[in-house]
């Protein structure tokens, strides 16, 4: 009876890229981890699996559903669906040794059991950065961590060449305002907000429908339909068309509502004194989790517009509250990795980083020349950095070449008998073809 042989198909909504494209994913994650350092933000890590109670203390609706959950003995655990409601158990946990305001960012795989598809996976990468303090945090970090991420997110699409993008910003002490005026609050406010962070997604019929479904009242409606027509202005904060100053005379008596503009006057207004185009107000975003108390942001790439949100975040003033007495403050966002560059890389449209899967090529001619190829290997490592790696293969000339140029190999250093014979190496540039032979400190300082 033969053996049965097993599917080795990785799993629906898996990510296993090849080792080339697996380099470039990995260049692109240190950009992005440099930038972060570079705004002194220092790392992190949690673990991978938590305790169930730890997530779903601040998990709700949508997102509850896509944890992986399972049992181990008496434990009850999930995989981490982000990494800001662990991060918040970490700051809780850890909470006397922490300097505060704290900066952090965090790189790593979160999982999701949605339904899988390009760019939508079940395994992905996040790249957070957050920053918390105990009892207030000025809205001068939103503009921080924003602003982080904007130089971050323009350093990736201008290296990879993925054209501009729009980064939208709100405040939910706006909406908490607006609903707190007319009443609404509970399970029907979390609907209403839920579609409203929809809108942008589903067509203004749908949106419409929707909306007028979870409200059910013809008032409400026109008057959230009125408030995506607002201006906002910066240095000035709200501005109402006058066919809508009586239905909206309300928001100068608001204090959340009027706390959520001057909140977001102080945001636009330092970013747009950075950048006047990345950046604009849009009222719609209200992001989907419970946990958002502020400051809101969502980022399009106006290329990709099938990628959706690449990088969002915003405000929070009680995630740690089901894990202490401590009250503390925090405003995060997250850079969606694997959403952004795996369809591109599997796809091949990233070509300004290099894919070389090795920088100096050793190629010995044959056992007798095993012992200098290993010298010269060593002897490269300590003058630079590069990566060398020496191929102990007892194959014609014309195939080690042939690999060469397969994993992309900047310089291939070729030593025969005549080399060893008289201490030097044939150095082969594999960009330009140019190849000469010379003695082996030359050859060093040419590849230094």
């Amino acid at each position: 009876m033969s053996k049965k042989e097993i599917n080795t198909k990785v799993l629906s909504g898996f990510i296993e890229l090849l080792p080339k494209q697996q380099i470039i994913f990995d260049n692109i994650k240190s950009i992005v981890e440099t930038s972060y350092k570079k705004a002194g933000y220092v790392t992190i890590d949690t673990p991978v699996i938590e305790k169930s109670e730890v997530l779903f203390a601040k998990a709700g609706g949508d997102t509850e559903k896509q944890v992986y959950r399972f049992t181990k003995g008496d434990n009850d655990l999930s995989l981490r669906f982000d990494l800001t409601v662990p991060f918040a158990r970490y700051v809780s946990e850890h909470y006397a040794d922490l300097v505060f305001p704290f900066k952090r960012y965090h790189i790593a795989k979160v999982y999701r059991g949605e339904r899988a598809q390009k760019g939508r996976y079940r395994e992905f990468y996040q790249a957070d950065i957050d920053v918390v303090a105990e009892n207030e945090l000025s809205v001068m970090y939103d503009v921080d961590v924003i602003s982080t991420l904007a130089k971050t997110i323009e350093s990736l699409t201008t290296l990879c060449s993925l054209g501009d993008f729009k980064m939208k910003i709100s405040n939910r002490k706006i909406w908490d305002g607006f609903f707190e005026q007319l009443n609404i609050s509970g399970e029907q406010k979390a609907s209403i907000m839920n579609i409203i962070d929809k809108k942008a997604k589903i067509t203004p019929e749908v949106f419409a429908s929707s909306l007028a479904e979870r409200v059910q009242n013809p008032q409400v409606e026109k008057l959230i339909t009125e408030l995506f027509e607002l201006d906002f202005i910066p240095n000035v904060g709200i501005s109402i068309p006058e066919k809508y100053h009586a239905d909206f005379a309300f928001i100068k008596d608001n204090e959340k509502m009027r706390q959520g503009i001057r909140e977001l006057e102080i945001v636009i207004k330092s970013l747009k004194s950075v950048s006047e185009e990345r950046f604009t107000v849009d009222l719609s975003i209200v992001r989907g989790l419970d946990y958002y108390t502020g400051t809101v942001f969502e980022t399009f790439l106006e290329n990709y517009p099938e990628f959706g949100s690449v990088s969002s975040g915003g405000r929070y003033e009680h995630l740690c509250d089901n894990y202490t007495d401590k009250k503390i403050c925090g405003v995060g966002g997250s850079i969606g990795l694997s959403r952004i560059f795996v369809p591109l890389i599997e796809d091949g449209k990233i070509s300004g980083i290099s894919d070389s899967l090795v920088d100096i090529l050793i190629l010995p001619q044959g056992e007798n020349c095993y012992s200098m190829a290993f010298y010269v290997k060593n002897e490269i490592s300590k003058v630079t950095n590069l990566s060398a790696s020496v191929i102990y293969e007892n194959k014609k000339f014309k195939k080690l070449m042939e690999y060469a140029n397969k994993v992309g190999t900047k310089y291939a250093v070729i030593i025969g008998e005549d080399e060893v014979a008289n201490n030097t190496v044939s150095l082969k540039n594999m960009q330009t073809g140019d190849q000469q032979t010379l003695p082996i400190n030359d050859a060093l300082k040419i590849i230094k």
